[in-house]
């Protein structure tokens, strides 16, 4: 438990400064060149999303694999995205938002990763309001309140002066079976199709954002449909790949032209309501064994997808060590040259982030009704 402190405190004290240097960093030079504040505000995230990169592939070990088609391999090869895209994932498990910033880290991107987030979450500290200087979309879930935020945030995303990939999680809220057993009810009141393994897509902010982008400056989606938590691995949850337990997660990733999604409220729904159709027979097909078969029939890609396994960047263990060595050395010098006061502090110190430690699992874990 004392590393876990540790390791906790570490985060703290530097996900607060990179907020402190956010906060200067919005208050001063995005008044006068916004451009580069975005380009050293890439940076910054990653600090923060780099860290915990290194909690999952360093400290748990967790992994992924990844099947993709050759030009995203590619662009994994030479970890340039080229292009804005919006990221379509199913929303299953706790470490969702991990398992996409993993991806987008294969591609050299994770900085640049944005999301649409329920808004409660920008008052989280770190996480949430490192969102709010890295433009996050924090949405309320009703439309007439969010359109005017959105259309302005979606103008912004395809201004900025590299690739960006928005992140949109189609379901709504993560699955539960007491969800899944409500979207049922609903999909059959609504004759909608019975989707085995997600909950019914919400399409409305799908087909705003659709309507509302610029399809020249965001050309791409990305389908993401994800496992995790297959064989031997731990439960894919933030506790497991706290206590170092390695989780298992494997994506299968299909490239989607924007230009090829109808506008228009019922169409782009029907759309979506057909792209969780497939989405569903994929994830069954990677439950049930019969992935591989799958994948070479090509019945849901115009080619049998590449398989990648690759390691995790070693950019998130050096700057994660340097990290600990700088907040943590001096923190022991001071204690050791210190007195009973000082002793005093350090506990408080430690309590202070073993609750934070806390809140920050309660903040990723599912809840049932939401």
């Amino acid at each position: 438990p004392l590393f876990h402190i540790l390791g906790c405190l570490s985060f703290l004290v530097f996900g607060l400064a990179i907020n402190t240097v956010q906060l200067v960093l919005f208050l001063s030079l995005a008044k006068i060149n916004k451009d580069l504040y975005r380009r050293l505000n890439y940076y910054l995230m990653y600090g923060i999303y780099g860290y915990l990169l290194f909690i999952a592939e360093w400290w748990s070990g967790s992994s992924l694999t990844i099947y993709c088609d050759e030009e995203l391999k590619q662009r994994i090869e030479k970890k340039d995205p080229e292009e804005n895209a919006i990221i379509l994932m199913n929303h299953h498990y706790e470490l969702d938002w991990l398992y996409c910033w993993m991806v987008a880290d294969r591609v050299g991107m994770v900085g640049n990763c944005r999301s649409f987030v329920k808004d409660s979450l920008k008052y989280l500290p770190i996480l949430g309001w490192a969102g709010n200087f890295n433009d996050d979309l924090y949405i309320k879930r009703n439309l007439e309140k969010d359109k005017n935020r959105m259309q302005r945030k979606l103008k912004e995303l395809t201004e900025f002066p590299y690739p960006v990939w928005l992140h949109l999680f189609p379901e709504g809220t993560r699955y539960t079976q007491q969800k899944y057993i409500a979207s049922q009810e609903f999909a059959k009141s609504r004759g909608l199709p019975d989707l085995k393994h997600h909950l019914v897509p919400r399409t409305r902010g799908f087909t705003f954002t659709i309507a509302n982008i610029d399809k020249k400056k965001m050309p791409t989606i990305y389908d993401l449909t994800m496992v995790a938590g297959l064989g031997s691995s731990a439960p894919p949850t933030l506790t497991s790949l706290i206590m170092g337990r390695k989780t298992e997660a494997v994506v299968v990733i299909r490239k989607i032209s924007i230009d090829t999604i109808p506008e228009g409220e019922n169409e782009g729904g029907q759309w979506m309501m057909d792209l969780f159709k497939d989405k569903d027979q994929i994830k069954n097909s990677l439950l049930n064994g019969s992935w591989q078969s799958v994948n070479e029939s090509q019945t849901f890609t115009t080619s049998t997808l590449s398989c990648i396994c690759k390691p995790p960047r070693t950019n998130s263990l050096i700057m994660t060590i340097t990290v600990n060595i700088l907040v943590l050395l001096p923190l022991l010098f001071v204690l050791l040259s210190g007195g009973v006061l000082t002793w005093i502090v350090a506990v408080l110190i430690l309590a202070v982030s073993w609750a934070a430690l806390h809140v920050l699992v309660s903040a990723s874990k599912v809840k049932k009704t939401e």
